[in-house]
Protein backbone atom coordinates (compact mmCIF):
# COMPACT_ATOMS: atom_id res chain seq x y z
CA UNK A 1 0.00 0.00 0.00
CA UNK A 2 1.04 3.52 -0.52
CA UNK A 3 1.86 5.55 2.70
CA UNK A 4 0.90 8.56 0.20
CA UNK A 5 -2.08 10.69 2.14
CA UNK A 6 -4.21 10.10 -1.08
CA UNK A 7 -2.75 6.29 -1.55
CA UNK A 8 -5.41 4.79 -0.52
CA UNK A 9 -6.73 3.49 -4.02
CA UNK A 10 -2.74 2.61 -4.75
CA UNK A 11 -1.33 -0.67 -4.20
CA UNK A 12 2.02 0.69 -4.49
CA UNK A 13 4.59 3.40 -3.91
CA UNK A 14 5.59 6.33 -6.51
CA UNK A 15 8.25 4.93 -8.21
CA UNK A 16 11.45 6.14 -7.12
CA UNK A 17 13.02 7.80 -10.22
CA UNK A 18 9.86 10.12 -10.80
CA UNK A 19 9.62 12.00 -7.21
CA UNK A 20 12.00 14.21 -8.67
CA UNK A 21 10.08 14.60 -11.76
CA UNK A 22 6.66 14.99 -9.72
CA UNK A 23 7.74 17.19 -6.86
CA UNK A 24 7.02 21.19 -6.39
CA UNK A 25 8.46 21.48 -2.69
CA UNK A 26 11.23 23.31 -4.67
CA UNK A 27 8.94 25.92 -5.80
CA UNK A 28 6.25 25.93 -3.42
CA UNK A 29 8.79 27.00 -0.40
CA UNK A 30 8.18 30.38 -1.52
CA UNK A 31 4.26 30.10 -0.27
CA UNK A 32 4.44 28.49 2.80
CA UNK A 33 2.89 31.36 4.82
CA UNK A 34 0.12 31.94 2.24
CA UNK A 35 -0.97 27.87 2.30
CA UNK A 36 -1.09 28.55 5.83
CA UNK A 37 -3.00 31.30 5.58
CA UNK A 38 -5.82 29.88 3.25
CA UNK A 39 -5.74 26.54 5.70
CA UNK A 40 -6.05 29.07 8.97
CA UNK A 41 -9.66 30.68 6.37
CA UNK A 42 -10.44 27.56 5.95
CA UNK A 43 -10.50 25.42 9.33
CA UNK A 44 -12.19 28.79 10.70
CA UNK A 45 -14.70 28.34 8.18
CA UNK A 46 -15.04 24.56 9.18
CA UNK A 47 -15.61 25.15 12.83
CA UNK A 48 -18.19 27.92 12.79
CA UNK A 49 -20.32 26.26 10.13
CA UNK A 50 -19.94 23.30 11.96
CA UNK A 51 -18.68 20.78 9.73
CA UNK A 52 -15.92 19.73 11.80
CA UNK A 53 -16.05 20.19 16.25
CA UNK A 54 -15.10 23.64 17.54
CA UNK A 55 -12.77 22.43 19.98
CA UNK A 56 -10.88 20.31 16.74
CA UNK A 57 -11.00 23.44 14.75
CA UNK A 58 -9.28 25.36 17.67
CA UNK A 59 -6.52 22.67 17.95
CA UNK A 60 -5.78 23.00 14.39
CA UNK A 61 -5.62 26.34 13.88
CA UNK A 62 -3.18 26.87 17.00
CA UNK A 63 -1.15 24.55 15.15
CA UNK A 64 -1.25 26.27 12.03
CA UNK A 65 -0.19 28.91 13.57
CA UNK A 66 2.53 27.70 15.38
CA UNK A 67 3.66 26.13 11.96
CA UNK A 68 3.55 29.32 10.30
CA UNK A 69 5.72 31.31 13.16
CA UNK A 70 8.32 28.21 12.82
CA UNK A 71 8.86 28.78 9.04
CA UNK A 72 8.85 32.41 9.57
CA UNK A 73 12.14 31.84 12.07
CA UNK A 74 13.76 29.82 9.50
CA UNK A 75 13.01 26.72 11.99
CA UNK A 76 10.87 24.36 9.89
CA UNK A 77 11.41 23.96 6.06
CA UNK A 78 8.96 21.27 3.29
CA UNK A 79 10.51 17.78 3.16
CA UNK A 80 10.94 16.51 -0.11
CA UNK A 81 9.22 13.16 0.64
CA UNK A 82 5.90 15.02 0.34
CA UNK A 83 5.66 16.12 -2.89
CA UNK A 84 4.28 19.59 -2.06
CA UNK A 85 3.61 22.15 0.21
CA UNK A 86 0.02 21.24 1.61
CA UNK A 87 1.02 17.64 2.28
CA UNK A 88 3.95 18.41 4.19
CA UNK A 89 1.59 20.96 5.82
CA UNK A 90 -1.15 18.20 6.20
CA UNK A 91 1.51 15.45 7.40
CA UNK A 92 3.09 17.81 9.88
CA UNK A 93 -0.47 18.22 11.45
CA UNK A 94 -1.32 14.87 11.22
CA UNK A 95 2.26 13.91 12.99
CA UNK A 96 1.70 16.74 15.71
CA UNK A 97 -2.06 16.38 16.67
CA UNK A 98 -3.08 12.49 15.52
CA UNK A 99 -5.68 11.78 12.37
CA UNK A 100 -8.55 12.11 14.13
CA UNK A 101 -7.65 15.56 14.40
CA UNK A 102 -5.69 16.77 11.80
CA UNK A 103 -7.00 14.56 9.20
CA UNK A 104 -10.08 16.65 9.25
CA UNK A 105 -8.29 19.88 8.06
CA UNK A 106 -8.76 18.38 4.03
CA UNK A 107 -12.53 18.42 4.79
CA UNK A 108 -14.54 19.63 1.85
CA UNK A 109 -10.93 20.63 -0.01
CA UNK A 110 -9.10 19.85 -2.74
CA UNK A 111 -5.63 20.92 -4.18
CA UNK A 112 -7.58 21.49 -6.97
CA UNK A 113 -9.10 24.34 -5.64
CA UNK A 114 -5.92 24.66 -3.01
CA UNK A 115 -3.79 25.10 -5.80
CA UNK A 116 -4.79 28.11 -7.61
CA UNK A 117 -5.67 29.82 -4.20
CA UNK A 118 -2.16 29.47 -3.08
CA UNK A 119 -1.24 30.75 -6.52
CA UNK A 120 -3.31 33.46 -6.42
CA UNK A 121 -2.21 34.63 -2.66
CA UNK A 122 1.26 34.60 -3.80
CA UNK A 123 0.71 36.39 -6.95
CA UNK A 124 -1.63 39.04 -5.30
CA UNK A 125 1.38 39.60 -2.65
CA UNK A 126 4.02 40.02 -5.48
CA UNK A 127 1.75 42.16 -7.54
CA UNK A 128 1.74 44.71 -4.16
CA UNK A 129 5.29 45.17 -4.48
CA UNK A 130 5.87 45.66 -7.87
CA UNK A 131 3.18 48.41 -8.15
CA UNK A 132 4.71 49.87 -5.20
CA UNK A 133 7.72 50.30 -7.20
CA UNK A 134 6.79 51.15 -10.25
CA UNK A 135 4.92 54.19 -8.57
CA UNK A 136 8.31 55.71 -7.63
CA UNK A 137 9.81 56.07 -10.76
CA UNK A 138 6.90 57.75 -11.90
CA UNK A 139 7.42 59.57 -9.48
CA UNK A 140 11.10 60.40 -10.44
CA UNK A 141 10.02 61.22 -14.07
CA UNK A 142 7.26 63.85 -12.99
CA UNK A 143 9.45 65.68 -10.78
CA UNK A 144 12.62 65.80 -12.86
CA UNK A 145 10.42 66.75 -15.68
CA UNK A 146 8.76 70.03 -14.05
CA UNK A 147 12.52 71.48 -13.59
CA UNK A 148 13.01 70.99 -17.39
CA UNK A 149 9.50 72.30 -19.04
CA UNK A 150 11.48 74.99 -21.16
CA UNK A 151 14.92 73.01 -21.83
CA UNK A 152 14.79 72.26 -25.59
CA UNK A 153 16.07 68.40 -27.22
CA UNK A 154 15.62 66.72 -30.78
CA UNK A 155 13.22 64.19 -30.74
CA UNK A 156 13.38 61.28 -33.14
CA UNK A 157 11.50 59.18 -35.52
CA UNK A 158 12.89 56.26 -37.12
CA UNK A 159 16.12 57.36 -34.96
CA UNK A 160 16.31 60.88 -37.34
CA UNK A 161 16.43 63.99 -36.46
CA UNK A 162 12.78 64.89 -36.03
CA UNK A 163 11.55 68.16 -34.21
CA UNK A 164 12.22 70.29 -31.56
CA UNK A 165 10.42 69.08 -27.76
CA UNK A 166 10.96 69.63 -24.35
CA UNK A 167 13.12 67.62 -21.98
CA UNK A 168 9.98 67.42 -19.69
CA UNK A 169 8.21 66.19 -22.80
CA UNK A 170 10.31 63.50 -23.12
CA UNK A 171 10.40 62.57 -19.85
CA UNK A 172 6.61 62.83 -19.09
CA UNK A 173 6.00 60.67 -21.94
CA UNK A 174 7.27 57.70 -20.36
CA UNK A 175 5.78 58.50 -16.73
CA UNK A 176 2.31 58.40 -19.09
CA UNK A 177 3.65 54.65 -20.03
CA UNK A 178 4.53 53.84 -16.99
CA UNK A 179 1.05 54.96 -15.91
CA UNK A 180 -0.68 52.64 -18.26
CA UNK A 181 1.91 49.74 -17.06
CA UNK A 182 -0.26 50.31 -13.46
CA UNK A 183 -3.42 50.12 -14.91
CA UNK A 184 -2.61 46.88 -16.39
CA UNK A 185 -0.75 45.65 -12.98
CA UNK A 186 -3.81 46.65 -11.14
CA UNK A 187 -6.36 45.09 -13.68
CA UNK A 188 -4.21 41.60 -13.47
CA UNK A 189 -4.76 42.13 -9.43
CA UNK A 190 -8.27 42.73 -9.73
CA UNK A 191 -8.74 39.37 -11.91
CA UNK A 192 -6.17 37.62 -9.34
CA UNK A 193 -8.05 38.72 -6.52
CA UNK A 194 -10.74 36.22 -6.59
CA UNK A 195 -11.49 33.75 -4.24
CA UNK A 196 -11.33 29.95 -5.64
CA UNK A 197 -11.30 28.39 -2.58
CA UNK A 198 -14.57 26.27 -1.72
CA UNK A 199 -14.87 25.03 -5.34
CA UNK A 200 -13.60 21.80 -4.42
CA UNK A 201 -12.01 19.32 -6.97
CA UNK A 202 -14.26 20.91 -9.20
CA UNK A 203 -17.84 20.64 -8.63
CA UNK A 204 -18.47 22.54 -5.29
CA UNK A 205 -19.23 19.99 -2.18
CA UNK A 206 -22.30 18.86 -0.31
CA UNK A 207 -21.36 20.54 3.05
CA UNK A 208 -22.78 23.96 4.20
CA UNK A 209 -19.74 25.83 3.28
CA UNK A 210 -19.86 30.00 3.87
CA UNK A 211 -17.60 31.04 0.78
CA UNK A 212 -18.22 34.98 1.80
CA UNK A 213 -16.27 33.92 5.02
CA UNK A 214 -12.78 32.81 3.64
CA UNK A 215 -13.43 35.36 0.96
CA UNK A 216 -13.25 38.20 4.00
CA UNK A 217 -10.74 35.75 5.46
CA UNK A 218 -8.27 36.23 2.86
CA UNK A 219 -8.45 39.75 1.92
CA UNK A 220 -9.80 38.98 -1.48
CA UNK A 221 -12.75 41.20 -3.33
CA UNK A 222 -14.80 38.90 -4.13
CA UNK A 223 -15.55 34.98 -4.83
CA UNK A 224 -15.25 33.18 -7.66
CA UNK A 225 -18.18 31.75 -8.35
CA UNK A 226 -18.01 29.14 -10.80
CA UNK A 227 -15.93 25.63 -9.76
CA UNK A 228 -15.14 24.65 -12.84
CA UNK A 229 -13.53 27.58 -13.97
CA UNK A 230 -11.80 28.16 -10.58
CA UNK A 231 -10.40 25.20 -10.86
CA UNK A 232 -9.50 24.82 -14.59
CA UNK A 233 -8.30 28.30 -15.55
CA UNK A 234 -5.59 30.49 -15.11
CA UNK A 235 -6.21 33.46 -17.08
CA UNK A 236 -5.14 35.52 -14.08
CA UNK A 237 -2.15 34.03 -15.13
CA UNK A 238 -1.49 35.31 -18.46
CA UNK A 239 -2.72 38.42 -17.16
CA UNK A 240 -0.07 38.90 -14.62
CA UNK A 241 2.50 37.44 -17.80
CA UNK A 242 0.82 40.14 -20.37
CA UNK A 243 0.83 42.99 -18.04
CA UNK A 244 4.78 42.74 -16.82
CA UNK A 245 5.53 41.84 -20.35
CA UNK A 246 4.22 45.14 -21.48
CA UNK A 247 5.43 46.89 -18.88
CA UNK A 248 9.34 45.29 -19.16
CA UNK A 249 8.91 46.36 -23.06
CA UNK A 250 8.54 50.03 -21.51
CA UNK A 251 11.48 49.57 -19.55
CA UNK A 252 13.52 48.20 -22.33
CA UNK A 253 12.68 50.64 -24.40
CA UNK A 254 14.15 53.26 -22.15
CA UNK A 255 17.06 51.13 -21.35
CA UNK A 256 17.53 51.77 -25.34
CA UNK A 257 17.74 55.17 -25.14
CA UNK A 258 19.51 55.43 -21.84
CA UNK A 259 22.36 53.15 -23.56
CA UNK A 260 22.56 55.15 -26.94
CA UNK A 261 22.16 58.43 -25.51
CA UNK A 262 24.83 58.20 -22.52
CA UNK A 263 27.55 57.18 -25.67
CA UNK A 264 30.01 59.54 -26.99
CA UNK A 265 28.17 60.03 -29.96
CA UNK A 266 25.50 61.94 -28.36
CA UNK A 267 26.29 62.52 -24.81
CA UNK A 268 23.19 63.76 -24.29
CA UNK A 269 22.76 61.77 -21.07
CA UNK A 270 25.57 60.56 -18.20
CA UNK A 271 25.05 57.26 -16.20
CA UNK A 272 26.37 57.86 -12.96
CA UNK A 273 28.91 55.63 -12.13
CA UNK A 274 27.28 53.51 -9.75
CA UNK A 275 25.14 52.09 -12.39
CA UNK A 276 28.07 51.97 -14.97
CA UNK A 277 30.28 48.81 -15.02
CA UNK A 278 34.64 48.74 -16.70
CA UNK A 279 35.93 46.56 -18.64
CA UNK A 280 38.43 44.10 -17.51
CA UNK A 281 40.93 45.15 -20.55
CA UNK A 282 40.39 48.85 -21.54
CA UNK A 283 40.55 51.25 -18.58
CA UNK A 284 39.04 54.21 -20.20
CA UNK A 285 35.46 52.43 -20.58
CA UNK A 286 32.29 52.99 -18.74
CA UNK A 287 29.90 50.67 -19.59
CA UNK A 288 25.85 50.98 -19.59
CA UNK A 289 26.17 46.99 -18.01
CA UNK A 290 23.43 47.78 -15.62
CA UNK A 291 21.14 49.30 -18.25
CA UNK A 292 21.62 46.84 -20.49
CA UNK A 293 20.76 44.08 -18.23
CA UNK A 294 17.18 45.58 -18.16
CA UNK A 295 17.78 45.83 -21.48
CA UNK A 296 18.73 42.09 -21.91
CA UNK A 297 16.22 40.66 -19.65
CA UNK A 298 13.55 41.48 -21.94
CA UNK A 299 13.62 38.33 -23.84
CA UNK A 300 13.72 36.20 -20.87
CA UNK A 301 10.50 37.81 -19.57
CA UNK A 302 8.55 37.64 -23.56
CA UNK A 303 10.13 34.00 -23.76
CA UNK A 304 7.73 33.43 -19.95
CA UNK A 305 4.73 34.82 -21.52
CA UNK A 306 4.99 32.31 -24.33
CA UNK A 307 5.46 29.78 -22.06
CA UNK A 308 2.56 30.27 -19.84
CA UNK A 309 0.19 30.87 -23.42
CA UNK A 310 1.65 27.81 -24.68
CA UNK A 311 1.10 25.85 -21.24
CA UNK A 312 -2.84 26.51 -21.12
CA UNK A 313 -3.32 26.29 -25.11
CA UNK A 314 -3.99 22.52 -25.07
CA UNK A 315 -5.31 21.54 -21.89
CA UNK A 316 -9.26 20.36 -21.36
CA UNK A 317 -11.22 21.53 -18.80
CA UNK A 318 -10.93 20.54 -15.58
CA UNK A 319 -8.21 20.23 -13.04
CA UNK A 320 -4.62 19.22 -14.90
CA UNK A 321 -1.58 18.59 -13.20
CA UNK A 322 0.12 21.39 -16.01
CA UNK A 323 -1.36 23.67 -13.69
CA UNK A 324 2.28 23.08 -11.20
CA UNK A 325 3.99 24.84 -14.43
CA UNK A 326 2.29 27.95 -13.41
CA UNK A 327 4.22 28.25 -10.49
CA UNK A 328 7.69 28.42 -11.72
CA UNK A 329 6.60 30.41 -14.83
CA UNK A 330 5.18 33.26 -12.73
CA UNK A 331 7.43 33.01 -10.07
CA UNK A 332 10.22 34.00 -12.31
CA UNK A 333 8.91 36.75 -13.85
CA UNK A 334 7.70 37.98 -10.73
CA UNK A 335 10.97 37.91 -9.47
CA UNK A 336 12.55 39.65 -12.68
CA UNK A 337 10.04 42.23 -13.24
CA UNK A 338 10.11 43.38 -9.64
CA UNK A 339 14.01 43.27 -9.44
CA UNK A 340 13.81 45.45 -12.71
CA UNK A 341 11.58 48.44 -10.86
CA UNK A 342 13.47 48.11 -8.03
CA UNK A 343 16.25 49.75 -9.35
CA UNK A 344 14.36 52.19 -11.58
CA UNK A 345 13.91 55.12 -9.59
CA UNK A 346 17.59 55.22 -8.35
CA UNK A 347 18.60 55.12 -11.77
CA UNK A 348 16.59 57.43 -13.16
CA UNK A 349 17.50 60.17 -10.53
CA UNK A 350 20.70 59.57 -10.75
CA UNK A 351 21.10 60.31 -14.42
CA UNK A 352 22.55 63.66 -15.34
CA UNK A 353 20.74 64.93 -18.41
CA UNK A 354 23.36 67.36 -20.33
CA UNK A 355 20.57 69.80 -21.47
CA UNK A 356 23.36 72.08 -23.05
CA UNK A 357 24.07 69.22 -25.51
CA UNK A 358 20.45 68.21 -25.84
CA UNK A 359 20.41 72.18 -26.88
CA UNK A 360 23.27 71.94 -29.48
CA UNK A 361 21.98 68.97 -31.20
CA UNK A 362 18.37 70.46 -31.28
CA UNK A 363 19.85 73.12 -34.05
CA UNK A 364 22.28 71.01 -36.22
CA UNK A 365 19.90 69.22 -38.24
CA UNK A 366 16.78 71.02 -39.32
CA UNK A 367 14.62 69.60 -36.46
CA UNK A 368 13.02 73.21 -37.30
CA UNK A 369 11.97 72.41 -40.54
CA UNK A 370 8.36 71.33 -40.56
CA UNK A 371 7.75 74.62 -38.22
CA UNK A 372 9.13 76.49 -41.47
CA UNK A 373 6.57 74.60 -44.01
CA UNK A 374 4.08 75.50 -41.13
CA UNK A 375 4.70 79.03 -41.09
CA UNK A 376 4.52 79.20 -45.08
CA UNK A 377 1.14 78.13 -45.17
CA UNK A 378 -0.10 80.16 -41.53
CA UNK A 379 1.37 83.51 -42.80
CA UNK A 380 1.58 83.17 -46.65
CA UNK A 381 -1.08 81.11 -47.98
CA UNK A 382 1.25 78.63 -49.38
CA UNK A 383 -0.50 75.31 -49.63
CA UNK A 384 0.96 72.65 -47.28
CA UNK A 385 2.25 70.25 -50.07
CA UNK A 386 3.79 73.45 -51.87
CA UNK A 387 5.13 74.47 -48.88
CA UNK A 388 6.84 70.82 -48.02
CA UNK A 389 8.12 70.94 -51.35
CA UNK A 390 9.99 74.28 -50.69
CA UNK A 391 11.19 73.78 -47.23
CA UNK A 392 12.24 70.15 -48.62
CA UNK A 393 14.85 71.75 -51.27
CA UNK A 394 16.28 73.86 -48.65
CA UNK A 395 17.30 71.00 -46.89
CA UNK A 396 18.56 69.28 -49.61
CA UNK A 397 20.91 72.38 -51.31
CA UNK A 398 22.26 73.31 -47.25
CA UNK A 399 23.13 69.32 -46.10
CA UNK A 400 24.93 68.95 -49.67
CA UNK A 401 27.07 72.01 -48.94
CA UNK A 402 27.23 70.98 -45.40
CA UNK A 403 25.51 73.59 -43.46
CA UNK A 404 22.17 73.83 -41.84
CA UNK A 405 19.57 76.76 -40.53
CA UNK A 406 22.17 78.49 -38.78
CA UNK A 407 23.17 79.74 -42.25
CA UNK A 408 20.24 81.98 -42.31
CA UNK A 409 20.94 83.93 -45.23
CA UNK A 410 21.05 81.20 -47.44
CA UNK A 411 17.60 80.19 -45.46
CA UNK A 412 16.57 83.71 -46.27
CA UNK A 413 17.43 83.80 -49.96
CA UNK A 414 15.76 80.55 -50.26
CA UNK A 415 12.97 81.60 -49.74
CA UNK A 416 12.74 85.18 -51.90
CA UNK A 417 13.83 82.71 -54.77
CA UNK A 418 10.34 80.79 -54.09
CA UNK A 419 8.55 83.98 -54.25
CA UNK A 420 8.09 84.29 -50.15
CA UNK A 421 8.50 87.81 -48.90
CA UNK A 422 8.45 87.27 -45.13
CA UNK A 423 10.46 89.69 -42.35
CA UNK A 424 13.69 88.56 -40.96
CA UNK A 425 12.40 88.22 -37.59
CA UNK A 426 9.48 86.20 -38.06
CA UNK A 427 11.79 83.58 -40.24
CA UNK A 428 14.22 83.83 -37.57
CA UNK A 429 11.66 82.94 -34.78
CA UNK A 430 10.38 79.82 -36.84
CA UNK A 431 13.97 78.63 -37.32
CA UNK A 432 14.87 78.64 -33.64
CA UNK A 433 14.47 75.28 -31.83
CA UNK A 434 13.58 76.60 -28.30
CA UNK A 435 11.12 79.52 -29.77
CA UNK A 436 9.52 76.86 -32.06
CA UNK A 437 9.10 74.43 -29.14
CA UNK A 438 7.97 77.17 -26.74
CA UNK A 439 5.22 77.73 -29.17
CA UNK A 440 3.37 74.28 -29.15
CA UNK A 441 0.60 74.92 -27.25
CA UNK A 442 -2.16 72.89 -28.17
CA UNK A 443 -3.17 70.15 -26.22
CA UNK A 444 -0.64 67.38 -25.98
CA UNK A 445 1.76 69.55 -27.46
CA UNK A 446 5.33 70.23 -26.27
CA UNK A 447 5.37 73.64 -24.92
CA UNK A 448 5.36 74.33 -21.51
CA UNK A 449 1.58 75.70 -21.69
CA UNK A 450 0.81 72.60 -22.78
CA UNK A 451 3.48 70.29 -20.77
CA UNK A 452 1.95 71.57 -17.38
CA UNK A 453 -1.20 70.91 -17.67
CA UNK A 454 -0.36 67.10 -19.03
CA UNK A 455 2.33 66.63 -15.65
CA UNK A 456 -1.00 67.90 -13.11
CA UNK A 457 -3.13 65.62 -15.56
CA UNK A 458 -0.51 62.59 -14.57
CA UNK A 459 0.63 63.57 -11.21
CA UNK A 460 -3.71 63.17 -10.41
CA UNK A 461 -3.65 59.60 -12.22
CA UNK A 462 -0.58 58.82 -10.41
CA UNK A 463 -2.30 59.80 -6.72
CA UNK A 464 -5.12 57.24 -7.83
CA UNK A 465 -3.13 54.66 -8.31
CA UNK A 466 -1.34 55.08 -4.33
CA UNK A 467 -4.56 54.75 -2.66
CA UNK A 468 -5.74 52.41 -4.53
CA UNK A 469 -2.34 50.64 -3.95
CA UNK A 470 -3.26 51.65 -0.38
CA UNK A 471 -6.35 50.62 -0.12
CA UNK A 472 -5.22 46.82 -1.56
CA UNK A 473 -2.56 46.58 0.85
CA UNK A 474 -4.74 47.43 4.25
CA UNK A 475 -7.32 45.11 2.79
CA UNK A 476 -4.79 42.12 2.49
CA UNK A 477 -2.73 43.00 5.80
CA UNK A 478 -6.02 43.45 8.15
CA UNK A 479 -7.36 39.54 6.67
CA UNK A 480 -3.91 38.24 7.43
CA UNK A 481 -3.61 39.70 11.11
CA UNK A 482 -7.43 38.89 11.50
CA UNK A 483 -6.50 35.30 10.86
CA UNK A 484 -3.52 34.91 13.25
CA UNK A 485 -5.94 36.51 16.12
CA UNK A 486 -8.45 33.96 15.69
CA UNK A 487 -5.59 31.20 15.61
CA UNK A 488 -4.04 33.15 18.38
CA UNK A 489 -7.11 32.96 20.71
CA UNK A 490 -8.44 30.13 19.73
CA UNK A 491 -7.74 28.18 22.32
CA UNK A 492 -10.55 29.75 24.24
CA UNK A 493 -12.75 28.01 21.92
CA UNK A 494 -15.06 25.53 22.96
CA UNK A 495 -18.25 25.30 20.46
CA UNK A 496 -18.74 27.40 17.04
CA UNK A 497 -20.61 29.87 19.28
CA UNK A 498 -17.28 31.04 20.72
CA UNK A 499 -15.32 30.94 17.32
CA UNK A 500 -18.57 33.12 15.69
CA UNK A 501 -17.29 35.62 18.81
CA UNK A 502 -13.83 35.43 17.47
CA UNK A 503 -14.27 36.09 14.01
CA UNK A 504 -17.07 38.80 14.84
CA UNK A 505 -14.20 40.49 17.06
CA UNK A 506 -11.37 39.94 13.88
CA UNK A 507 -13.00 39.59 11.11
CA UNK A 508 -11.94 42.88 8.73
CA UNK A 509 -15.19 45.44 8.37
CA UNK A 510 -15.00 47.70 5.19
CA UNK A 511 -12.19 49.70 3.89
CA UNK A 512 -9.89 47.17 5.40
CA UNK A 513 -9.89 48.00 8.94
CA UNK A 514 -9.38 45.18 11.24
CA UNK A 515 -12.28 44.69 13.94
CA UNK A 516 -11.42 46.07 17.11
CA UNK A 517 -11.42 43.76 20.51
CA UNK A 518 -14.39 43.95 22.90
Amino acid sequence: MSNKLWGGRFSKEVDASIIGWTESVTIDGKMVVEDLWGSLAHVTMLGRQGIIPARDAAAILGALLKFQDDFIAGEWKLKLEHEDVHMNVEARLIDALGIDVGGKMHTCRSRNDQVPLDSKLYTRRRLLELRGRVIPAIEVLLERAAGHTEDVMVSYTHVQHAQPISIAYWLSHYAAIFLRDLDRLAGAYDLTDENPLGTGAIAGTSFPIDRRLTTDLLGFQRIHEHGLDATSSRDFMLEVLSASAIMYTTISRLAEEFIFWSSYEFRTLTLDEGFAMGSSMMPQKKNPGTVELLRGRSGRMNGLLVAGLTMMKGLPSGYNRDFHEEKEILWEALDLVNRATEILPALLRSTTINKERMAELSYQNFATATELANYLVKSHNVPFRQAHHIVGSLVGDLYRRGENFSNFQACFDHLKASHIEAPEDEVRAVLDPKQVMMSYRSQGGTGPDAVKPMLASLGESLAGHRRRLALDQRRVTAAYEACRSIAREAGTVTSAADLDRLITRYLPVPGGQQGQKG
